[in-house]
């Protein structure tokens, strides 16, 4: 019987927090050092890197639940960047609807790029999610056919 929602083993958990931290130290080197976007948070630094891990782990939940209901062993990392892309263009558009950014102008370049980066950002949490799984998957078969 094919299941819907994955079961919350070992190999779950550990592509779910290598996706979420993955994302979240892309974000915070990208808008930390590249941009230095933190200079421009109105409140305290810590409030809202506890807020991004957060956000971080529940967009790795939603990228890792995606990647593991899919169970394509052999593309599990091709379709991890997949599922990462179509939630980084979703997670830009709903901060692009409610305002959520570091810029108060609006320019073209700007959409582009943050679009851009989102994308690979996600889908870069979505390669290691799909490679930890798949190499898990591979591993726990070759133990399973060594005993």
């Amino acid at each position: 019987m094919n299941q819907i929602i994955p079961k919350p083993d070992l190999k779950f958990f550990i592509s779910w927090l290598a996706c979420s931290a993955s994302m979240f130290l892309l974000s915070y080197g990208w808008h930390g050092f590249i941009l230095n976007d933190f200079l421009k948070i109105s409140y305290p630094l810590d409030i809202f890197l506890i807020i991004s891990v957060l956000v971080y782990l529940g967009i790795g939940l939603f990228i890792t639940t995606l990647t593991y209901v899919g169970k394509k062993i052999k593309d599990s990392f091709k379709y991890g960047m997949l599922v990462g892309a179509i939630a980084g263009v979703f997670i830009y558009a709903v901060a692009f609807l409610f305002g959520i950014s570091f810029y108060t102008i609006i320019d073209l370049k700007y959409i582009a790029l943050d679009l851009g980066w989102q994308a690979f950002e996600q889908s870069f949490g979505g390669l290691v999610c799909g490679w930890l799984y798949r190499f898990q998957y591979l591993r726990e078969r070759r133990l399973l056919h060594a005993n």
